[in-house]
């Protein structure tokens, strides 16, 4: 079992799984007309990029991976994403049983450079198609699927680099 001195890696795409391996799902599900897509770079991390579109009330872009297996954090405390963004804010999500119909989400601030972002286990707030669950927040547990987001409520174009995401 992890402790919080020991992180554990949730997703690192340094170790060559290739980017067919996450879905990317835009608002074009409900009507919408964002596109956003995902490719591997040269360096090793993830390329999520594309246009967010509030056209026929769309505004998000996204991707999710199942993790098989599914990862212990029990005993854990927050996830640790390193990445560069672009200025935008990005949302990161995590479910715990495939068969909740909601996800535990934060939003963060990017800055444009690399950077750790820390998100508080404590601070996910359950959500079921952006709108509030009545759910406790994410406690410890275990992961089976984790998603980043983009829907900031504005027309933009996006591009955020993924190096790892890990919890401790």
């Amino acid at each position: 079992m992890p402790t919080s001195t020991n992180p554990v890696s949730v997703y690192d795409f340094r170790k060559g799984v290739p980017a067919t391996a996450w879905q990317v799902e835009d608002d074009t599900v409900m009507g919408g007309r964002s596109a956003g897509k995902l490719e591997m770079t040269e360096s090793g991390h993830a390329r999520f990029y594309g246009h967010v579109s509030l056209e026929n009330d769309g505004g998000f872009s996204s991707i999710r991976h199942e993790l098989k297996p599914p990862v212990d954090v029990s005993g854990l405390q927050r996830f640790v994403v390193r990445l560069k963004g672009d200025g935008s804010s990005y949302t990161l999500r995590v479910k715990s049983d495939p068969s909740n119909d909601y996800y535990h989400q934060a939003t963060f601030p990017t800055t444009g450079e690399w950077e750790q972002q820390a998100v508080a286990f404590a601070d996910m707030e359950a959500v079921h198609h952006g709108e509030p669950v009545d759910v406790p927040n994410f406690s410890a547990g275990r992961v089976v699927e984790v998603q980043f987001l983009i829907g900031n409520k504005q027309e933009q174009d996006f591009e955020v680099l993924i190096d790892r995401i890990a919890a401790e």
